[in-house]
């Protein structure tokens, strides 16, 4: 188990890193673009470049923000709560998000599946490198959302509400 937990960690860390390298690649390409066509030399790929790294950025910023334990709570009402009902409706909240995100899986590969004829003509690239991030992106959650469960679920009662 210690293993995977190493393997999970390097993989986080890699996603950080792709998560800073498409936010400075938005960057670059959005000021880019806005200069060059200031000057008369637009750029009309750049955009299209730019909200593929915009949508990939998107999913994999939010399972960046997943690994984390604390993204959704409504912590003003569910801390008056006996520590059994918090635990209880964290681990419910973990299982509704689980089965909305394996939703998002099933028809984002259908919606990648019915349209990667379909191409940016910019790029000439097929669509399907934006609509990927979905499925990629919710089954990447799924992982971090379930790893958050098996913490909850572990953790007992007494402790819960602790900082580990």
């Amino acid at each position: 188990m210690n293993m995977l937990k190493k393997i999970y960690e390097k993989f986080c860390t890699l996603e950080q890193w792709i998560a800073m390298a498409l936010l400075a690649g938005i960057t670059v390409l959005v000021f880019v673009s806005a200069l060059m066509r200031t000057i008369g030399f637009p750029l009309n790929w750049a955009q299209d470049a730019a909200l593929i790294m915009f949508a990939w950025l998107a999913f994999i910023g939010g399972d960046i923000a997943l690994h984390s334990t604390g993204l959704i709570g409504v912590d003003l009402f569910v801390t008056h709560f006996p520590k059994a009902v918090q635990k209880a409706i964290d681990i419910l909240f973990k299982v509704i998000m689980i089965v909305f995100l394996a939703v998002l899986v099933y028809y984002g590969y259908q919606y990648v599946m019915t349209g990667y004829k379909r191409l940016i003509t910019t790029l000439n690239v097929s669509y399907a490198y934006v609509t990927s991030s979905v499925p990629v992106g919710a089954f990447l959650m799924i992982i971090s959302v379930g790893q958050n469960l098996y913490k909850s679920i572990k953790t007992p009662v007494e402790k819960w509400g602790e900082k580990a």
